[in-house]
């Protein structure tokens, strides 16, 4: 069974998801993601990537330290056989994860100009 390929960690405005590819296979392959926190020391199932046969996985409740170091790996299942774990990169949220641009509303009122400013979610 060949393994996935690819792996991206993408992040913006705390919303951190692991993306990877996988060829076309006769069967649904069915994926497991595992992440590594520095704290931990060893990998632990991500419970919501558990035999999922999306080709992703939202890491946003997983990672929540922005300063920690943190390792994800992904392995395939497809029928009674499964593939080896291919691990990405490490990800850091506060040096890896982009913040957008706030949301700002400006508006009139008499001689005075409103500045109204959002914070992204």
């Amino acid at each position: 069974v060949p393994s996935p390929t690819e792996l991206v960690v993408t992040s913006e405005n705390f919303k951190t998801v692991l993306h990877w590819q996988y060829p076309s296979v006769s069967e649904t392959p069915r994926f497991v993601v595992e992440i590594k926190p520095y704290n931990l020391g060893d990998y632990k199932n991500v419970s919501t990537c558990m035999n999922t046969s999306a080709h992703f996985c939202d890491l946003s409740e997983e990672i929540c330290d922005p300063y920690s170091s943190h390792w994800l790996r992904v392995k395939a299942v497809v029928g009674s056989q499964q593939s080896e774990y291919v691990e990405a990169n490490e990800f850091i949220l506060q040096r890896h994860g982009k913040i957008g641009p706030p949301k700002l509303n400006l508006s009139r009122h008499d001689d005075k100009i409103m500045v109204d400013i959002y914070h992204p979610v």
